[in-house]
């Protein structure tokens, strides 16, 4: 029996009738979204000059949504990315794949880490599963690294991101997936979420917090009853852009606005999947429940128009001066919180317990975590360059040394 997949070959188990009801008018508005973007000429827009002010006619026709044969050459487009590619020197991409390569550059992601984050997120993809799809991603995230050194290391969630876009705008055109990937994070996600070595994640989770607590009270007083927290199913959010939380054809609705109007997206997404999911959410009582079901039905939100409909008339206006005040808010608390995580880290590797078992040598432990005690001395360097680390296994890789001293 044939696996029945969406438009960019994810996995769709288990569809009720009324999913797949769902589904069914969505591909047929998208005929309809076609016939009108037929009637815009895209060469009238300039790829050297990235769309900085929007018009509400352009805001209108991508909200509704881009068709997905346009989609590799509008999110180029949108994101900068093709004002950023003609700027750079010919064949800039090859240069950096050709660094990377080479003994220049020190900081290679690791092929199996990748693998298993991506078989984490995706499962198996045809395309993300195969090995040209993994060499693809993985040179995507390595020339991102070099390109964009200045910015920090590679955030928990980038390769999930890499790959998507890589997924939606196709293998054939990598070296667009890597401008869009550029553009998307420096022009359209200045406060960054992606990266490593940014308070991001943290601030914009507070922020979120914060807008759901005034804007869906009912929601968050049942997560509070339920001792729920609200990071269970919201963490993935800003790290990978909704990319691991919804279905891929939604998703890629969300990210046609977030390249053209930025990063306010995100919170009217948030705050849109918890105002529709309220009832669901209230009916559950059980505390191990609640995050289970919220996430189960966030992963089968098929009916894009509808989410983006709340997201734009049902939540009420969202300046985005509201968020940068929360922002600036929440920053110095975050970046508190760092610095104890820090200091508490640097307590543990400097007590005599600590530097006892290094100089021993013989922790039973540190040979699961694939080296020996001396590793000891590379897990707060490795902790102070990212609190965000690229995936679990890079977590795990500087916990469990640290579980057989702390027990």
């Amino acid at each position: 029996m044939a696996v029945l997949a969406d438009r960019y070959g994810f996995v769709l188990a288990g569809l009720s009738a009324e999913e797949t009801r769902t589904r069914g008018a969505s591909a047929a508005r998208e005929t309809t979204m076609a016939n009108r973007w037929a009637k815009v000429d895209i060469c009238l827009f300039d790829p050297a000059q990235p769309v900085s002010s929007p018009s509400k006619a352009l805001k209108a026709l991508v909200r509704a949504g881009i068709p997905a044969d346009l989609r590799p050459n509008m999110w180029l487009l949108l994101s900068g990315g093709a004002a950023r590619k003609a700027a750079a020197p010919p064949r800039h991409y090859a240069a950096l794949l050709r660094r990377a390569a080479s003994a220049q550059h020190t900081g290679a992601v690791d092929a199996a880490e990748l693998g298993a984050e991506l078989t984490r997120a995706f499962g198996t993809h045809p395309i993300l599963s195969s090995v040209k799809g993994m060499r693809a991603v993985l040179r995507l995230l390595e020339a991102f690294q070099l390109q964009c050194a200045s910015k920090g290391g590679l955030g928990r969630g980038m390769a999930c991101i890499a790959a998507f876009m890589l997924v939606v705008m196709g293998i054939e055109r990598e070296e667009d997936a890597f401008w869009t990937l550029v553009g998307l994070v420096e022009d359209r996600l200045p406060h960054s979420c992606v990266l490593q070595n940014t308070k991001g994640p943290g601030v914009e989770q507070r922020v979120l917090d914060a807008l759901l607590t005034k804007r869906c009270p009912k929601a968050m007083a049942q997560l509070a009853r339920t001792e729920t927290p609200l990071e269970e199913v919201t963490a993935s959010w800003f790290h990978s852009l909704f990319c691991t939380a919804l279905p891929s054809e939604t998703t890629a609705r969300i990210w046609d606005v977030l390249l053209l109007e930025g990063p306010k997206i995100l919170f009217r997404v948030g705050l849109a999947l918890f105002k529709t999911n309220e009832p669901a959410l209230l009916g559950t009582k059980l505390s191990g429940q609640v995050g289970r079901c919220l996430k189960w039905r966030i992963a089968r939100c098929y009916d894009a128009d509808a989410l983006l409909k709340v997201a734009f008339s049902g939540i009420g206006s969202l300046p985005m001066a509201v968020i940068k005040r929360a922002r600036a808010d929440y920053e110095g608390i975050v970046q508190e919180q760092q610095d104890e995580h820090r200091r508490r880290l640097q307590a543990v590797l400097s007590s005599p317990r600590t530097k006892k078992a290094a100089a021993e040598g013989d922790s039973p432990t540190s040979s699961e975590a694939g080296g020996s005690p001396a590793h000891l001395s590379t897990i707060y360097e490795e902790s102070e360059e990212s609190l965000e680390p690229f995936s679990a296994t890079s977590f795990l890789r500087v916990l469990r040394p640290l579980q057989s001293i702390i027990g």
